[in-house]
């Protein structure tokens, strides 16, 4: 059975007024009086992603602007055998994005900046043509065009990591040939988030660590919260991990995230950020004029707005934020006009796409919808049969027949980047033909094999020579 996962259709939001939950335990304040039906319901949906081995870490589900659900699964430390818990800390990623661009709105209306300022005025690298066209506005809307970091000569080196400074990265961006003229396009970009972070320390005269911690975290009662500044683990500590293919786990190595910065530094837990999801309801944080500007489908900074169509007759409005870095990975997603909220924070690398659908899964709770049946769910299956060593004879099982089980051609796909990523190649490059062969027609599935083969990381899979050429 082929299915597809839900389409993205744009809207525009409707914000509507909320109070601040300022408890010291988010989870003192749950509504004992919810439906125990419906958590019975997510925690049995969420067990059946933990049994598959997808899904490890913690999840918060907020309902009608009420703690409603959460819970912690699996390990912060596997080697201590040291478990989770509902106020373990994990770095976010790209989920720091969506809080440094409310920083930076915060600012502008403080009239410390605007959004029009360009490059220039801050970094003399960038006092020339593209640098004086380059505005806060474009790093915050991904339309600067300075490419991602994934192109910079040395990144997978660490010995870049480990000695390259803030201000020799600012010159290495500088040097980057843009992509497109500044605001002709969209393309993620990792650096410009850096970029923002250095000008919110300019013009505050303080560390980025420091105004954040000033503007948000404390008047949020965000105490878990902090951004890592280097090559440094985090305080309650939980470690990342990604497969290794042989039915375990291989732990992951920390990183320079001072060449993260405002774009992937910050670390935090699920109540924090809950915390700060409510806050964006309110005026707390921002005017109403940023607001929109935050919000805003065609333009928006940091997040992905659209609507899940749940059914013919329900369409419900989103705001989706996420970050990956390696086994790192987390969701944050925003059901406005009923003020639902669920959170996920993971330390075993669970993809976009199984984030975005075991959310959807749990929303359909919310909504009094009956969730998909995951039981025969191939991507589901594969994860498995990675702790059994037997990926392939899986997939080969899938191949010969295919009518018990439920395919998704953009869920697979989200896993072969997932198997890639983990260093995975020849199990990765297997599945991406797997899906060639199942979506005959479809140009996406022959592009993903395409991309896959010309990543470095594939380059040195036995089955190179068989999928790639």
């Amino acid at each position: 059975m082929k299915l597809s996962v839900i389409t993205w259709l744009l809207f525009i939001g409707s914000m509507t007024s909320f109070t601040f939950a300022t408890a010291s335990s988010i989870e003192d304040s749950v509504d004992k009086k919810l439906n125990d039906e419906d958590k019975t319901k997510i925690e049995q949906i969420i067990n059946h992603y933990v049994s598959s081995r997808a899904f490890e870490g913690t999840v918060l589900i907020a309902k009608s602007g009420k703690p409603f659900f959460q819970k912690a699964y699996g390990f912060a430390d596997r080697k201590e055998s040291r478990p989770l818990d509902n106020n373990s800390a994990f770095q976010i990623a790209s989920l720091s994005k969506p809080i440094a661009a409310t920083l930076v709105l915060m600012l502008e209306d403080q009239g410390k900046l605007t959004l029009e300022d360009t490059l220039a005025d801050y970094f003399p690298e960038f006092d020339n043509a593209i640098g004086k066209q380059i505005t806060i506005d474009n790093l915050l809307s991904h339309t600067s065009g300075i490419p991602n970091h994934f192109v910079i000569d040395g990144w997978f080196n660490p010995d870049f990591h480990r000695n390259t400074s803030e201000q020799e990265f600012v010159k290495i961006i500088a040097k980057l040939p843009p992509a497109f003229p500044p605001g002709s396009a969209y393309l993620y970009s990792n650096p410009a988030y850096f970029l923002l972070g250095k000008i919110v320390e300019l013009v505050t005269e303080e560390t980025y660590a420091t105004t954040i911690k000033k503007s948000i975290f404390d008047p949020l009662n965000m105490k878990q919260s902090g951004v890592a500044t280097g090559i440094e683990t985090i305080v309650p500590y939980v470690q990342a991990y990604q497969w290794d293919g042989q039915g375990a786990y291989r732990t992951q190595t920390t990183k320079n995230m001072a060449l993260f910065g405002a774009g992937a530094a910050i670390y935090t837990t699920a109540e924090d950020l809950y915390r700060f999801d409510t806050a964006l309801y309110s005026d707390k944080l921002l005017s109403d004029k940023n607001k929109k500007r935050i919000f805003n489908p065609k333009h928006a900074y940091a997040w992905q707005i659209g609507l899940v169509p749940f059914s013919p007759e329900l369409q419900v409005s989103v705001q989706i934020a996420d970050g990956k870095f390696d086994g790192y990975s987390s969701m944050m997603t925003r059901f406005v006009d009923e003020q639902h909220s669920i959170i996920l924070l993971s330390n075993i690398g669970i993809s976009y796409g199984l984030k975005q659908q075991l959310t959807f899964d749990i929303a359909a709770i919310l909504y009094n919808q009956v969730p998909p049946n995951r039981k025969n769910d191939a991507t589901l299956y594969l994860i498995k049969s990675l702790f059994s060593a037997n990926f392939s004879q899986t997939l080969q099982s899938l191949t010969a027949d295919n009518t018990q089980f439920q395919i998704s051609e953009e869920s697979l796909a989200s896993l072969a980047f997932e198997l890639l990523w983990s260093s995975l190649a020849d199990q990765s490059l297997q599945l991406f033909a797997f899906i060639v062969s199942e979506f005959p027609n479809s140009s996406t599935a022959n592009q993903n094999l395409q991309k896959a083969c010309h990543h470095h990381l594939a380059k040195g899979a036995k089955s190179f020579a068989e999928q790639c050429t």
